[in-house]
């Protein structure tokens, strides 16, 4: 069996042309994907402002009030006030409160 010069040009346009084919459909399929769950993500986005929101209103409600709060819950009303508005880019009346409350500083 003899392979010219031909045959292997042949093979190599056929193995550029199938790479390039399957590059194509992955991206297709990527953007496809993309546009189905842009929707979903955003309800997360949505969901998780929200909860923030919820447990800092409490938060700082039981601080104005002068309810007795746990360690605990300091510490993870640090976290939530940190993911709020580093993580989720949100700054409204909870950080009005909060610097109200608890001070600009976020030192625990």
């Amino acid at each position: 069996m003899n392979i010219t010069l031909k045959d292997i040009e042949i093979i190599l346009v056929f193995i550029v042309s199938l790479i390039t084919s399957i590059e194509f459909l992955l991206k297709k399929f990527k953007n496809q994907i993309r546009k189905i769950l842009e929707p979903i993500n955003e309800n997360i986005n949505n969901i998780d402002i929200s909860q923030c929101k919820n447990f800092l209103v409490k938060y700082l409600s039981d601080i104005e009030n002068n309810r007795y709060v746990t360690e605990a819950e300091k510490q993870r009303a640090y976290e939530i006030y940190d993911h709020y508005t580093n993580d989720l880019k949100q700054n409204s009346y909870i950080h009005n409160k909060w610097d109200v409350l608890i001070g600009g500083n976020n030192e625990k």
